[in-house]
């Protein structure tokens, strides 16, 4: 070391061109090292970027399924509940005179399709409680085909038995004497009646309503056989019963779905942080 410090001593130039060329060095170093340092940053910042862009995206896409989800899940509980509206027709109108069953049988197709809609895009829960929904709505409106005709066409009859019109009332009266007596003899306790008396019952039932209401052949039939069918009544309260627990499951399902009890904005599932290491 004394050896080196006592040339550089004897040569001053030397040591100012070597303390010249560690400066240029060491600023060419500095530089090098800055510019990687600033790469670096400029990788990090961007990664982020694409990391914020990838979130925001994906809360875009969910908030966009929920919409969805919402909408479509409503309109299927709309178009379920058509279908029981229209349902109810059956006991308030004249089916073959109002065409009730073409209403049933497009509302019942918009059921189908809105449930083909939903299949795509909910949870496969939520697609268990509309089938099933949908299958007690079945029920419902077959149901109402043979019970509607007997209330509505009953309730006419008992309209007309005491209406000012004599002829009608007459009618009327022979109409509602016909399925009391079937009534009487359809009922468990009371099996007196052979096959051939309740037959002929049947029959005089069928044609004292055609007579006194108009009702188309197969209305009376469907009017008469509810009479004769001991029990239907009992399987209508069922029937009903088992479409309004299937429709809570499903309203159920579809609130779980949209976290209709949690009051928050649906947002995006959770980003696993990341930490980008320095090159």
């Amino acid at each position: 070391m004394i050896a080196f410090r006592r040339y550089f001593e004897d040569n001053p130039e030397i040591f100012a061109a070597l303390v010249a060329a560690i400066a240029i060095v060491g600023g060419i170093v500095g530089s090098i090292i800055g510019a990687k340092i600033q790469a670096n940053g400029g990788r990090d910042q961007a990664a982020a970027a694409r990391e914020a862009a990838k979130i925001a995206a994906e809360a875009q896409r969910v908030a966009a399924l929920w919409t969805v989800r919402q909408v479509q899940v409503a309109e299927l509980i709309q178009a379920v509940r058509e279908v029981r509206r229209v349902s109810e027709l059956f006991y308030e109108q004249n089916a073959a005179t109002e065409g009730i069953e073409g209403q049933l049988r497009e509302a019942q197709q918009a059921v189908s399709r809105k449930l083909a809609e939903i299949e795509l895009i909910v949870p496969f829960a939520v697609v268990c409680a509309a089938e099933k929904s949908i299958n007690a709505l079945g029920r419902l409106a077959e149901i109402a085909k043979i019970s509607g005709p007997q209330r509505y066409f009953l309730g006419l009859l008992v309209d007309r038995a005491y209406g000012r019109d004599p002829a009608q009332s007459a009618l009327a009266h022979q109409a509602l004497d016909a399925f009391e007596e079937l009534n009487t003899a359809a009922r468990a306790d009371n099996p007196g009646s052979t096959d051939d008396e309740r037959a002929t019952m049947f029959q005089n039932a069928v044609r004292t309503l055609r007579a006194a209401t108009g009702a188309t052949t197969e209305q009376a039939v469907a009017a008469a056989g509810y009479v004769n069918a001991p029990g239907m009544s009992t399987r209508e309260i069922e029937i009903r019963d088992e479409f309004s627990e299937r429709m809570k499951e499903l309203v159920g399902a579809a609130r779980e779905m949209l976290r209709s009890e949690d009051d928050v904005a649906p947002a995006a599932p959770e980003q696993r942080r990341r930490w980008w290491r320095a090159a």
